[in-house]
């Protein structure tokens, strides 16, 4: 040690540093400071973990991130205190110049303290709204999309900043490497410079004591750093240490979306602490936008930068600075309020309500699809890879304009909830003619049957049991079938075991996925609808792949409905 200290010092540094004097003694009121420098060092400490594990790439982000979550040891616990930590130095800072406003201790000679902590303020909000974009899930996609555009409204500029950050004219790449470089390498240098630059300021000037002792009393009652404030700060610390371990315990870490569509039409809300600003905007429409935007943003930022200049008071006695105080409050009260009415107005919003619900799913099925391995082209092709969700996606996107499916779509053809499952065909036989079923097609030609109960379930039975060529048909059931197809005339028009008529489907391999597919491949062939069809054929419309996902997807919920 005295190797080290008779070249660096380091004693005396020490020493310098716990003597430093707390005018008028140590105080639980000037904690708030420390515990911001811990959660920040905190920060710094979990990113660089973090960033061990992440690629910044618009294919690899989520990936990286979901490895990070679910398959790196403790990797949901860092990423969740780091997620916890921005939160916590935004509530820190709020109340670390809470405690300086009331003081009064942004007046002289402190002008510049107060100045290098609003714009330390600034940078703590930059990591919040740069950081939320990183896992590139649908979250923090579309809520930084938010963001830019209101900052493509600011006067003159406001292009060329949006271009600037975007690295184009579209969300990609470069969106996110730069929103990547801002949150490791450029907002931390600039915050750690001013932290610096306020730190030295405040050791210049020292602490501002409270506004009622005299300075023979302040000066009676001043004590050094070490022991009492620094315990203070210690105890502190590890509250805010222990409070954001169980916040991360009890939610599981951070949450991480479903990746990234940008063909989705996701309603975005930003993070809570940006929630005031985007109610805010609700009260600005069309061209009134860049009011509540950028106009009474920056006109509130400059007021509170230009506070200690604007405060003439004569004392410190915070009775005696009443517009000041009042400000304060009222602008909190009024950050508060927008804020809650936001939280009120979406859980109103069936969309929002909704959306959460469907994005809540979604995260878990992407979390599942990826245990098996995230293909090269990105976070979505989880999805793409997975028959069951592209099916879903395909029914809905190409069939819902006629079909009805779990109450969307249209209804001018048959509707395709539990579609080809017992009750569907139950019901069928019953009334076959009925706009659920082929009432509202050409196809309103098929006679009702009067079955018994058992037979018509025997039918049925007889003809789900062709679905699965796989097994051989209970020769029981096959004989009862073809009695009850024989007795019912359905030879008449359809074909079974090549006998009958063809101007109905053919009904060999019934709702099978063969059956099943030649339907959607091309409805009018003979074995089909033939001339009654109406239906496209989707042979060349669709690949064989999409189809098979199609069959997939009818095939997977008809099994679990029987």
């Amino acid at each position: 040690m005295k190797w080290l200290e008779d070249r660096t010092g380091i004693s005396a540094l020490f020493d310098k540093m716990m003597d430093e004097p707390v005018k008028g003694g140590a105080k639980w009121s000037y904690v708030f400071g420390s515990a911001l420098v811990f959660v920040f060092i905190m920060q710094v400490v979990s990113g660089v973990i973090l960033a061990t594990g992440y690629s910044a790439s618009a294919t690899d982000a989520w990936g990286s991130v979901y490895y990070i979550q679910h398959k790196t040891f403790s990797g949901w616990f860092v990423r969740g205190m780091h997620n916890i930590g921005s939160s916590a130095m935004i509530v820190l800072a709020v109340l670390h110049m809470g405690q300086t406003l009331i003081y009064g201790a942004y007046r002289r000679p402190r002008e510049l303290n107060w100045i290098t902590g609003v714009i330390m303020l600034f940078f703590v909000l930059g990591f919040g709204l740069t950081g939320y974009l990183l896992p590139w899930d649908q979250k923090g996609y579309w809520a930084t999309q938010v963001a830019t555009s209101i900052m493509g409204l600011s006067p003159g500029i406001g292009g060329f900043l949006k271009g600037l950050v975007q690295g184009g004219n579209d969300y990609g790449n470069l969106t996110l490497t730069r929103f990547y470089s801002f949150h490791v390498f450029f907002l931390p240098a600039g915050l750690i410079a001013f932290m610096a630059a306020h730190i030295y300021l405040f050791r210049r000037h020292g602490v501002t004591p409270h506004w009622k002792p005299g300075e023979q009393e302040l000066k009676k009652k001043t004590q050094p750093f070490w022991p009492d404030q620094l315990f203070k700060d210690v105890v502190v610390a590890i509250a805010v240490f222990v409070s954001m371990i169980i916040v991360v315990w009890y939610r599981g870490g951070a949450e991480l979306q479903s990746p990234a569509d940008p063909s989705s039409n996701f309603l975005a809300r930003p993070e809570w602490y940006f929630l005031f600003l985007f109610q805010l905007l609700k009260y600005f429409e069309g061209e009134m936008e860049v009011v509540g935007a950028i106009f009474l943003p920056s006109i509130f930022a400059a007021l509170i930068i230009a506070l200690p200049f604007i405060d003439k008071a004569k004392s410190r006695y915070p009775l005696k600075r009443l517009p000041v105080m009042g400000c304060f409050g009222a602008g909190l009260a009024g950050v508060i309020f927008l804020t809650v009415m936001s939280a009120i107005s979406d859980s109103g919003d069936e969309r929002i309500l909704k959306q959460r619900e469907e994005s809540e799913k979604m995260a878990l099925i992407a979390v599942e699809l990826a245990e098996h391995g995230i293909p090269p082209q990105g976070g979505t092709s989880v999805f793409q890879n997975d028959p069951l969700y592209s099916g879903e996606q395909l029914l809905r996107q190409h069939c819902l304009g006629c079909h009805n499916f779990e109450g969307s779509g249209g209804n001018t053809a048959p509707d395709l909830t539990a579609y080809n499952t017992k009750p569907w065909l139950v019901g069928f036989f019953s009334d076959p003619n009925a706009p659920k079923y082929y009432g509202n097609t050409k196809i309103d030609v098929m006679p009702e049957y009067d079955l018994e109960e058992e037979e018509l379930s025997d039918l049925v039975d007889f003809l789900l049991a062709q679905a699965d060529k796989s097994k051989e048909i209970d020769p029981e059931l096959k004989e009862s079938g073809e009695m009850l197809l024989e007795e019912n005339g359905c030879y008449n028009c359809h074909t079974y075991d090549g006998m009958g008529g063809e101007t109905a489907p053919v009904l060999d391999n019934f709702a099978s996925d063969e059956w099943l597919r030649g339907i959607i491949e091309d409805p009018g062939q003979k074995k089909y609808f033939g001339q009654l069809n109406a239906m496209p054929a989707f042979k060349d419309k669709l690949s064989k792949q999409e189809i098979d996902n199609i069959v997939f997807f009818l095939q997977n919920k008809r099994k679990k409905t029987n």
